[in-house]
């Protein structure tokens, strides 16, 4: 039987980052403690608020959470922007803060899922395997991550992985990004084989959302497209690559009815 579903994808926490998001505490780590900023503690509120409002929206429904990839910061680059060098360290930080999201979100067991997308492996190595089994996130064989996972949703494939293109900026917003979902809509057509109706990805830190239509068999396919926000504000690292933009920080989630209608969106990035 169908019923409507609530895709909640989850892009790059970085857990163990000391600009992402954190406890709203004071945690005491092997070697030493880490009391989190003042805009760690409004990251994480508006982690709780994400959750709450999921909760709303899933009332009646199923919810299905994908992380999609960059769970953990790892020890990368010799950065000094950790909060523990530890990977166990940052695996359980990261482990607490989604038990805290699913809880908030009303996350049922038996009815809803739990899926893991692997990152770039100089964040995650192979921890995120570790986390999904821990986590119970659904299996992929005999492991607990996707490099890419596809999802059928009452009639809908749903594409998720962690890199693909960015947003871009100014007048060519946009671009890119319709761009690659129009490239994989061609190929597909080409191949015979049947389309995505969403592509998701992650990895830039900017969320954007664009749709497609694309000619196929004689009538057109919709293919929506969407890059997730972080939930890390700027490293000295974002410095250098995102000089004088905003940190986007936040998730977008969306329904797809039991009919097969995909909804518009919701963004709830902070401000």
């Amino acid at each position: 039987m169908t019923v409507d579903t609530v895709i909640v994808p989850i892009s790059d926490m970085h857990s163990g980052g000391s600009t992402a998001l954190f406890p709203d505490t004071i945690r005491w780590f092997k070697h030493g403690n880490h009391t989190p900023s003042s805009l760690q503690v409004d990251i994480f509120n508006h982690w709780i608020a994400c959750a709450k409002s999921v909760a709303a929206e899933r009332k009646g429904k199923n919810l299905i959470i994908v992380v999609d990839g960059d769970a953990i910061d790892g020890n990368h680059h010799n950065t000094p922007q950790l909060t523990t060098i530890l990977p166990n360290e940052q695996i359980n930080l990261h482990i607490e803060l989604m038990k805290a999201f699913m809880s908030t979100a009303l996350f049922n067991a038996k009815t809803d899922k739990l899926y893991y997308v692997a990152g770039t492996e100089v964040h995650v190595e192979d921890n995120e395997d570790m986390i999904g089994l821990q986590m119970q996130a659904e299996p992929n064989g005999s492991v607990h991550v996707w490099d890419e996972l596809v999802l059928d949703v009452n009639g809908k494939s749903i594409w998720f992985a962690h890199q693909g293109t960015s947003a871009g900026r100014g007048a060519n917003q946009g671009n890119a990004l319709r761009n690659w979902i129009r490239d994989i809509f061609n190929e597909c057509v080409q191949e015979g084989t049947k389309p995505p109706d969403f592509i998701i990805t992650g990895h830039t830190h900017k969320p954007y959302y664009t749709p497609y239509s694309g000619r196929m068999n004689g009538t057109y396919h919709l293919v929506h497209g969407m890059i997730c926000p972080s939930w890390q504000s700027k490293t000295r690292y974002g410095y250098k690559v995102a000089a004088l933009q905003k940190s986007k920080i936040g998730l977008q989630y969306f329904t797809v009815t039991k009919d097969g209608h995909i909804t518009q969106p919701k963004e709830m990035v902070m401000k």
